[in-house]
């Protein structure tokens, strides 16, 4: 059964991912009762008053464990307890391996919209609530890189141009890059994060449209009026008005609203426009990992676990085949019990070149066999071989 008003502690000791994880909530119409920590020793403070519906941290977590580390323990305290950890842009990417059996769900930003919002609706309402077949792929990749701070003027100048109240630059995942103006008397935040799938679903529309699209969409609403600007595939810029402007702002968002975005795109470069796909995950492969909880783990966890994240020892190459000599008929190994009696002090003698020659000397009748005869009966090879 889902759950509309789910309780859960966000330990984040900048808030970033509060603002996420109610920009996502509310887009998916539930209405969360948020409990804003900023360490992970409050955090389990809160636990022990009320266990929670679900746990969302920061790697860093601003106190002397991390979110990892916090995540075992509370998965130590309350096993069925959905855990996620968020990651920032910073922390290291981890490996495959240590990937692979983890109790809660580890998510790096930045975050893509329809990841997070899947990762939330399986740890709120179970794994049967997303099959493993809807698992989507990131489409356009990773979003590129971009000079914030020259982006920035750029921005600043479109808002004066347009007497906008307030300009917002964020990428099509929902992340809030700058902003300027009267930003701070509406939820930049949310608006980014439901936003951010509606420019990102412009790829969608190439094969129709063209490579390089230039995107306008106009909200028309009682308090404000929002104008939003396509920068490439990745980006996008939004402009707010009073909600009493209504369309007569269109004419100057179009015309330096579009002066403003070719700069922008100067600026950025070919990475714009770039898309570099990643592959979905197999459905055979995720499927293993069906009813086993998470899927995440980390080197930490290895760590904790007392498990060394080694390579797998490459595979010896295969020993040598020898021979086997036949058996020997009626053979009694009862001779080997005798060896500690056998008197060996004259065992030297045997080779001694007096014995030797004695035992090379006549044979039998004192008949001797030639050099010729015994190459005929193949007892020497010719000098030839």
């Amino acid at each position: 059964m889902a759950l509309n008003n789910p309780r859960i502690i966000v330990v984040d000791e900048n808030q970033d991912i509060t603002h996420i994880v109610r920009a996502a909530l509310d887009l998916m119409g539930r209405k969360p009762r948020l409990i804003e920590t900023h360490t992970g020793e409050d955090a389990l403070d809160e636990m022990h008053l009320r266990t929670p519906d679900l746990l969302i941290t920061s790697q860093k977590v601003g106190s002397s464990m991390t979110g990892v580390m916090l995540a075992l323990q509370a998965k130590r305290e309350v096993a069925a307890l959905p855990v996620i950890v968020v990651a920032a842009e910073d922390d290291h990417e981890m490996d495959d391996e240590t990937l692979s059996d983890s109790p809660f769900e580890y998510l790096h930003r930045p975050l893509v919209p329809e990841m997070f919002i899947r990762a939330l609706r399986v740890a709120l309402d179970g794994p049967e609530s997303m099959p493993v077949e809807a698992v989507p792929a990131d489409m356009l990749g990773p979003v590129p890189q971009i000079d914030v701070d020259r982006l920035r003027a750029i921005c600043s100048k479109l808002m004066r141009d347009v007497s906008a109240m307030s300009v917002i630059l964020a990428d099509r995942n929902g992340k809030v890059l700058t902003y300027d103006g009267a930003a701070g008397y509406i939820d930049r935040e949310l608006m980014a994060a439901a936003l951010g799938p509606t420019f990102a679903g412009v790829s969608k529309l190439l094969s129709i449209i063209g490579d390089q699209p230039r995107v306008l969409k106009y909200y028309d609403g009682d308090k404000f009026d929002i104008f939003s600007l396509a920068v490439g595939l990745h980006h996008f810029i939004s402009l707010v008005f009073d909600g009493t402007a209504g369309n007569r702002a269109l004419g100057n968002v179009k015309s330096f609203g579009g002066v403003a975005v070719n700069e922008m795109l100067n600026v950025i470069g070919e990475p714009a426009f770039k898309l570099q796909p990643m592959a979905a995950p197999e459905p055979a492969k995720a499927a293993e990992h069906k009813g086993r909880g998470k899927r995440r783990t980390t080197q930490e966890v290895a760590a904790l676990k007392g498990v060394p994240a080694a390579k797998k020892p490459e595979p010896e190459p295969p020993a040598e085949i020898i021979p086997q000599a036949e058996a020997i008929p009626n053979f009694d190994p009862n001779i080997f019990d005798q060896l500690d009696s056998l008197d060996l002090s004259q065992a030297d003698a045997l080779f001694a070149p007096e014995r030797m020659a004695a035992v090379a000397g006549p044979v039998g009748n004192g008949n001797r066999i030639g050099i010729n005869d015994a190459r005929e009966q193949g007892i020497i090879g010719s000098i030839d071989e």
